[in-house]
């Protein structure tokens, strides 16, 4: 669980830096190109300030010797503006002809020289004596600006009468932007180690529930199904948590329903065990009489007429367990086809006509169906199920009993309901279907596995059994669905 918090924690950290870094990126780019720009428009702006006024000072010198009283009032007038605008810009001005000589000098009277003209700016100041435009040049070095020269020219209506050349080296603008990266990148920094600190939080806060359901299914594979998951997360991990918890619950009804199978079958064996002793040992002690010689010929008649019943019974019981082994075994298939159960019950009702009427009882059959409804099924099979619940009610019914037999439909589905009296008031109506379970009628023998028969025979159908026991009553209900 720590690595995934690391990891999750690690991944964060990384993507933020990285994003981080192409913002800081970005921004170096845009911020640096913007500042070029506006750096750009300003000496522009203040080139064509320069024209602009200049211009003036040349429209009001008409005398032949304009030229030079041009320079020598620029020495005291616009010489000190040239250089207030180098002072205050910190930009290189100078104003040539198409000869590229100064038409106004900046330089004090002391002697001091002016700055020379850039090689490069010869051919820019033809390119305006040509087109009559300003022009801009820029120098880059390491994709970074590092010098930029304007020229604008200084026109009288279509005569440009010189220009108007401006430099300027940008490392002052590099230095301010310098600082700003500073403190660009000390703000990203901060914000990627407040932005880890709150990623390690929610990652913590993420696994927190993924801790939980390791430990709960921890206690899952050691069988402890009573301890509870609460996940409250309103995503996919809750539903995860509420599909562990479900598979909690199915594997804790799969632990009760192994813990019932085994005890059944311990029971079974148990049960199978007496069932086979009892005539074992009848058998066994009749041969022993017989083998010793102690009997006269009536009771050795007497002996073997017992052995052939309880061989019988023997064998009933053998055939029994086989019926219900294959009944149960997912691999031993049914001959379904359509049929109709009415035949079925005609059938099993001609079978027994005659113990019906040895205990001198009535069996009322009525047939609601209003037509013919067929199912899918083995004929055989629901016969035998039919003979089976027919001679359950035969036996435990009192003689000269009314048993009622009825064929109609619940809804979608084919219902048989077989109604007789109940002798046995404290009945479990709940494992009469389990095997070797027998009513309390001393009078009647049998396997007691007649009815777990019967329903594994209306469960292949997909069917449904079931006992009630209303009052005064014994009630078998049956549903098979329809075709």
């Amino acid at each position: 669980m720590k690595k995934i918090a690391n990891r999750l924690i690690l991944q964060s950290v990384s993507l933020l830096l990285f994003f981080a870094l192409i913002i800081a990126i970005l921004f170096g780019v845009l911020f640096s190109r913007h500042t070029e720009e506006l750096h750009q428009e300003e000496l522009v702006h203040r080139s064509e300030l320069i024209s602009d006024t200049l211009a003036d000072y040349f429209k009001t010198d008409t005398s032949s010797t304009s030229q030079s009283h041009g320079q020598n009032n620029g020495q005291g007038g616009y010489g000190a503006f040239l250089r207030f605008m180098n002072q205050i810009a910190g930009e290189a001005v100078w104003v040539v002809d198409d000869d590229l000589q100064p038409v106004i000098s900046d330089h004090h009277q002391d002697g001091t020289p002016n700055t020379p003209l850039p090689e490069q700016a010869q051919a820019l100041v033809r390119q305006t004596y040509q087109n009559k435009e300003t022009n801009v040049t820029k120098d880059y070095q390491f994709l970074q600006l590092n010098e930029l020269m304007v020229v604008t020219p200084i026109l009288s209506g279509q005569q440009v009468l010189a220009v108007v050349v401006m430099h300027s080296q940008v490392n002052a603008i590099h230095k301010n932007q310098l600082s700003g990266y500073v403190m660009l990148l000390l703000s990203l920094l901060v914000s990627v180690l407040l932005a880890s600190l709150l990623a390690w939080r929610l990652a913590k806060r993420f696994v927190r529930p993924i801790a939980e359901m390791r430990a709960y299914v921890d206690n899952l594979a050691h069988e402890r199904f009573e301890t509870q998951l609460k996940i409250d997360t309103h995503d996919e991990l809750q539903e995860l948590g509420d599909q562990l918890t479900l598979l909690s619950q199915r594997l804790a009804d799969a632990q009760e329903a192994r813990k019932k199978k085994a005890q059944s079958e311990k029971d079974f064996l148990s049960q199978i065990s007496h069932e086979l002793r009892t005539p074992v040992m009848v058998i066994k002690s009749s041969l022993e009489a017989m083998e010793e010689g102690y009997l006269n010929a009536q009771e050795e008649k007497d002996y073997r007429h017992q052995l052939l019943i309880e061989v019988t019974s023997l064998e009933r019981l053998v055939n029994d367990l086989l019926e219900l082994s294959r009944l149960e075994s997912t691999e031993f298939h049914l001959q379904k086809e359509p049929l109709d159960l009415l035949d079925c019950l005609n059938d099993a009702l001609r079978s027994y006509r005659i113990p019906f009427k040895e205990k001198q009882q009535t069996l009322q059959f009525t047939n609601h169906l209003a037509q013919k409804k067929l199912m899918n099924g083995d004929y055989q099979r629901i016969t035998q199920m039919l003979k089976i619940i027919l001679d359950n009610a035969q036996k435990y019914s009192p003689e000269k009993a009314v048993i009622q037999l009825n064929l109609g439909m619940s809804e979608e589905d084919l219902e048989i309901i077989l109604a007789n009296p109940l002798l046995d008031s404290s009945l479990d109506t709940q494992q009469l279907f389990d095997s070797f379970q027998r009513g309390r009628n001393p009078g009647q023998n049998g396997t007691g596995l007649g009815l777990a028969i019967a329903k594994q025979v209306v469960l292949r159908h997909q069917g449904v059994i079931e006992a009630q026991t209303p009052p005064g009553q014994f009630v078998i209900r049956i549903q098979f669905p329809t075709l």
